[in-house]
């Protein structure tokens, strides 16, 4: 009885998820070779990390995210681009963030985000779901994760936020 109470619960729950996903919108493809890669920066006192949406051993990286151990706030940015961009829009599922920030154009336009919350439901509908969309200047791009990335995703937001 135990068993069959066991599979019941997880097909609601299952079916409870697709509508969620249904609602949120279809979850991206994957896109060939690109995937979520954390790195740990361990050099300076207070340990920092970076969580970046790229094609491995390449300079090709659309968005990418920073914070500090246990600090609970985590920034976007994005090299190259738009040297006029001043705000970003983030989309997970049904969580929808706009971020503003500022852009540096003395060499490469580099876009730095203002502050986002660890715990704000965009930051915790990107871990559940394992994909973003970002919009910035007009244009779209969806980042999905493969299981690697997912895990990655995951080990961020733990970083940043506990």
């Amino acid at each position: 009885m135990r068993n069959r109470f066991s599979a019941g619960a997880l097909l609601v729950l299952a079916t409870m998820g697709g509508a969620a996903a249904a609602a949120g919108g279809e979850a991206p493809a994957v896109t060939d070779g690109y995937d979520w890669t954390m790195r740990v920066d361990d050099e300076e006192r207070a340990q920092s990390a970076v969580l970046a949406y790229e094609v491995a051993d390449t300079d090709d990286q659309p968005l990418a995210f920073a914070c500090e151990e246990g600090g609970n706030r985590i920034f976007a940015s994005i090299t190259g681009g738009d040297p006029e961009l001043s705000a970003i829009e983030l989309t997970s599922g049904d969580a929808r963030l706009q971020l503003k920030g500022t852009t540096d154009a003395e060499e490469m336009p580099y876009f730095s985000s203002e502050e986002i919350a660890g715990g704000s439901p965009l930051i915790r509908a990107f871990a559940a779901n394992g994909w973003l969309r970002l919009t910035a200047s007009g244009e779209t791009t969806d980042m999905a994760a493969t299981a690697k990335g997912r895990d990655a995703i995951a080990r961020f937001v733990r970083f940043c936020t506990e």
